[in-house]
């Protein structure tokens, strides 16, 4: 489903050794890392029926309990309906650690997830966002991906 895609694309399509990010407005923090089998330059590629692996690492500013993954999308200026897969929303479910986390403790959450899109051949702006307790940021990116 198109929903699933936004996650998965969102997850990988940020700083990959050398690949460079869209800042989140507010400049909300970025992640330490982001690595992303095949993705070099944006706008990533991304294969529809096929699933992705990917991981993120970053270091929240603040103690948490919990992480939460949000995902947005927009073609041409419109956003999206999405919902992010449940194997991914809990956050705390895809890292190396476990929850609670301390402020500044290094994590990398990681994951796989089907992309199943109703277009193909558009180039997509996702907005991805990990927050922990009352909603503050841990970490958020933005990038550009083209279906295929």
């Amino acid at each position: 489903m198109f929903k699933q895609v936004v996650a998965v694309v969102l997850l990988f399509a940020a700083v990959a050794q050398g690949l460079e990010i869209i800042q989140c407005s507010n400049n909300r923090p970025t992640p330490q890392e982001v690595t992303v089998p095949g993705c070099t330059s944006l706008p990533c590629q991304v294969p529809n029926q096929s699933d992705f692996n990917f991981s993120v690492r970053f270091a929240p500013t603040f103690p948490t309990n919990t992480l939460t993954v949000d995902v947005r999308a927009s073609l041409l200026g419109l956003f999206l309906p999405y919902e992010v897969p449940d194997h991914l929303r809990n956050g705390c479910n895809n890292i190396n650690t476990s929850c609670p986390l301390t402020a500044g403790q290094s994590v990398t959450l990681t994951g796989t997830a089907p992309v199943e899109a109703p277009l193909t051949g558009v180039t997509v702006t996702m907005e991805f966002e990990i927050t922990g307790d009352g909603g503050q940021v841990a970490v958020c990116f933005a990038a550009t991906v083209t279906l295929l």
